[in-house]
């Protein structure tokens, strides 16, 4: 997320979606980067802007990396009380660089102002988590992290962008979204190990 205008550095998450280099962030994250970066396996990688979608608040970028892992998308709906997990670099680096993840439920199935293509969370959702992936415990999205509503206001209503949403926004730019058909619920170190390496931290000058 942008700390201020005046040519700060944006930064943010992103997520692998092929083993390709596509990644999937928040069009604010990229917003007026001349050219997005990402952290992956502890090297800097330019990331070129594909496509974006200012109304989705979604935007697709490509790095020249062989990625193994990738997050595919769930093929059932999302549900109320469906236990989710979100990957991300809240507040960037400076709290630390390592993957920080939250964990939660489904609280809604609509966003701010009754916005279809948003789920409402109660994993917290920090800037810098903007862009982050939600999963199921199958390791399956469920949605894009996009944005918490002020902490003045607010304790713990957050929201993500629809896996269904995002799926859309990748099949109108010929991505097809992979996934997983036979797939069952994943232990602890099975959910963190396909966070840790499908994401990523997204940054620019």
């Amino acid at each position: 997320d942008k700390t201020n205008e005046k040519n700060q550095p944006s930064s943010g998450t992103a997520f692998f979606v092929s083993n390709k280099g596509h990644l999937i962030t928040n069009n604010h994250v990229v917003e007026g980067c001349k050219l997005s970066k990402i952290s992956y396996k502890n090297k800097d990688y330019d990331a070129k802007l594909i496509a974006s979608d200012k109304t989705l608040d979604l935007a697709l970028l490509k790095a020249n990396v062989k990625n193994n892992s990738f997050i595919n998308f769930s093929n059932k709906d999302t549900k109320k009380l469906q236990k989710i997990f979100v990957g991300g670099y809240p507040l960037g680096k400076g709290l630390s660089d390592d993957l920080k993840i939250s964990s939660g439920i489904v609280s809604s199935l609509k966003g701010y102002k009754d916005n279809s293509n948003e789920i409402q969370i109660d994993a917290a959702i920090n800037p810098g988590n903007s862009g982050g992936p939600i999963i199921n415990e199958k390791d399956e999205l469920v949605g894009v992290a996009v944005s918490g509503m002020s902490k003045e206001v607010t304790e713990g209503i957050n929201f993500g962008i629809k896996s269904s949403a995002t799926e859309r926004f990748l099949n109108s730019n010929s991505i097809s979204a992979k996934k997983s058909f036979f797939s069952s619920s994943k232990n602890n170190d099975e959910l963190l190990k396909i966070l840790e390496e499908g994401t990523v931290y997204t940054y620019c000058e």
